[in-house]
């Protein structure tokens, strides 16, 4: 304001002969003199501008580090949970096969028992001695056989 209001009286005083240079050259130097005061406050300013922006960057960053640290949180649970349904998926796997052969051992020894019995029957002649519980036990597993759910 000072230099304002000073550049304003050089301008409105009256000139001498050899005071008219050095008047030009005060107002010439006064000119640069603002320009570069502008200049300054420009450049201040487009520093502020870019460190604002700078501070909003490093915010962004900081956001999405935060999310890209949850998302891997997540997927490391994910992972657990599909590794631990896997296991349970094995556990009934062996489970079942294990069941699948005591079913068949079974029939097999039915079948071995059966024959057994068969033999005694007809070879023996004791049928009369067993007849009512082979009866009773062909009865049974026909009526098991039926009823099966299939596999």
């Amino acid at each position: 304001r000072r230099r304002r209001a000073w550049s304003r009286a050089m301008a409105a005083a009256p000139a001498a002969p050899g005071a008219d240079t050095r008047r030009e050259q005060l107002l010439a130097s006064d000119r640069r003199l603002q320009q570069a005061h502008q200049q300054i406050l420009d450049a201040s300013k487009t520093a502020l501008e870019t460190e604002q922006t700078g501070f909003q960057v490093l915010s962004d960053l900081a956001n999405q580090r935060e999310q890209i640290q949850r998302t891997t949180g997540q997927i490391d649970n994910m992972d657990a949970n599909i590794t631990g349904a896997r296991n349970v998926l094995l556990a009934m796997n062996r489970r079942a096969m294990i069941k699948r052969a005591a079913l068949w051992f079974m029939i097999a020894l039915l079948l071995i028992t059966f024959e057994a019995v068969m033999y005694f029957l007809w070879v023996k002649q004791l049928w009369f001695i067993i007849a009512m519980p082979l009866i009773t036990l062909a009865v049974v597993i026909y009526i098991l056989w039926i009823r099966r759910k299939p596999s």
